[in-house]
């Protein structure tokens, strides 16, 4: 897997945890610091749930894999339904440093299963099926996109 790829979970999302405090507020969105959290570990999860639901029309696909390519960032207060964006409930109990912790966890377990299995591919409901590389390029934009919800980049 090419350095560069992971860099940014190795460096920017360590120093963006480390300011993330529960009273924090978000910039834009509804989340709370612990249900940002909790969606980053879930999505950290998502190419393992067996999706097979397209969201994106067949033909915007290869657009939308161009925009994870890109520099262009996620569009702020975009609307994801729940049940893609969030299993949770609003009050979650955990401490925030446990939190982390979990976060700081499924993201090396996520970026140890794709280097360890370069042509693994999964649906994605709003990219379609997606390679190893997609994916790390994928989440670093969707973590890249909570961290400055939340002013931590």
């Amino acid at each position: 897997m090419e350095k560069e790829l992971t860099h940014f979970f190795n460096t920017s999302l360590t120093t963006g945890l480390g300011k993330l405090k529960t009273d924090r507020k978000a910039k834009w969105g509804t989340m709370t610091a612990k249900q940002m959290l909790m969606h980053l570990i879930q999505s950290s999860k998502m190419m393992h749930f067996g999706n097979n639901t397209l969201l994106i029309k067949e033909k915007y696909i290869e657009k939308a894999i161009a925009f994870l390519y890109s520099d262009k960032e996620i569009k702020k207060g975009l609307v994801v339904p729940n049940d893609i964006g969030f299993n949770f409930d609003e009050n979650i109990n955990e401490d925030i440093e446990k939190l982390k912790g979990e976060l700081r966890k499924s993201t090396n377990n996520m970026l140890a299963f794709l280097n360890e299995n370069t042509d693994f591919k999964a649906i994605h409901p709003f990219f379609g099926e997606l390679n190893t590389k997609q994916w790390i390029l994928f989440q670093r934009k969707h973590y890249m996109h909570h961290l400055s919800q939340f002013g931590l980049l």
